[in-house]
């Protein structure tokens, strides 16, 4: 098997966070890589002929993110509306444009080079993804179900695009890219990716670290063919939810409000596993992935919702 290690984990460990049972011509570990409840580790890319391949492809199909950019200047963004978002978002619990739970999120970003007021949504399929589980044995029904899964998704974060617009008018939208999929080729393998956005040569993606931090806007180079044509959709998890709430409690949430909005009844106690501790720092991340990308744009988060 070849083993491409972008992450700052040792290959031991990276070898370790796979199924025992996955037979793979071809695995990329990209720099946000870590365990987690789903078969594959988040931050992957893996190729295989292996006949069941589509059981190692299950888990949040379709989450991805979307960025717009609006026609704003950042000092417009303020607590009201702001608060006026999440509570369209709220309404919307149980339907599409739920913002849903998790590592989800709704961020504002204020660019370094100047420009206008952005905004990054990162939004899953919620239980609708658990509707491919039982259907590994059925290709076409698997296949069809996971699509509808994927198109679902799209539609959530179009929702949410939607609530936006309603208070802060017209936005352009960027991208949208899902960071769970598989990609069936003519020889009858696949290419999995879980927690990896598929780019070719000159697309871009985007790459976020945490609520106090950086994101950036990158273009992929000549260099991605050599990972599976797959790029990291973050900077990652660094530690375990059940790590953070330790963390969580000696945690300066109230230096974090000041230096950006968060909806107004958004308890510190519901951020406790997936605070600004939590994530892998964005110049790290950059680093891991140098030459495999340009940054076109920077931005600072200056507002956050999540867990609503």
């Amino acid at each position: 098997m070849k083993l491409t290690n972008l992450s700052a984990e040792p290959t031991g460990k990276l070898h370790s966070w796979l199924p025992t049972d996955l037979e793979a011509e071809e695995v990329v570990f990209l720099p946000d890589a870590c365990p987690g409840k789903s078969p594959l580790p988040t931050g992957t890319a893996v190729l295989t002929h292996q006949p069941d391949w589509r059981r190692f492809a299950v888990s949040d199909c379709g989450c991805g993110m979307r960025l717009l950019r609006s026609g704003l200047a950042p000092g417009e963004l303020d607590q009201r509306r702001w608060d006026a978002v999440a509570d369209r978002l709220r309404r919307n619990r149980g339907r599409l444009g739920d913002l849903g739970g998790g590592n989800h999120f709704l961020d504002a970003l204020e660019p370094y080079d100047d420009g206008p007021l952005s905004f990054l949504v990162h939004t899953g399929s919620r239980n609708e993804s658990g509707h491919v589980d039982d259907l590994v044995g059925s290709p076409d029904r698997f296949d069809a179900e996971f699509d509808r899964n994927v198109d679902w998704a799209c539609d959530n974060r179009a929702a949410v695009h939607d609530a936006l617009e309603a208070e802060f008018g017209p936005l352009e939208l960027v991208l949208d890219l899902p960071h769970n999929t598989y990609e069936r080729l003519a020889d009858g393998g696949a290419v999995i990716r879980k927690g990896s956005v598929r780019v070719e040569p000159g697309d871009l993606t985007v790459l976020p670290s945490h609520m106090a931090g950086d994101v950036a806007l990158v273009r992929a180079t000549a260099a991605v063919a050599g990972t599976l044509d797959s790029m990291s959709h973050g900077t990652g998890r660094s530690m375990s939810r059940a790590d953070c709430k330790p963390l969580a409690e000696q945690y300066d949430f109230a230096a974090l409000r000041a230096r950006g909005l968060l909806p107004t009844g958004l308890a510190d106690a519901s951020l406790r596993t997936d605070g600004p501790f939590a994530y892998r720092d964005l110049d790290d991340c950059l680093r891991l992935i140098d030459g495999y990308v340009e940054t076109v744009a920077r931005y600072a988060v200056v507002g956050y919702m999540g867990h609503l």
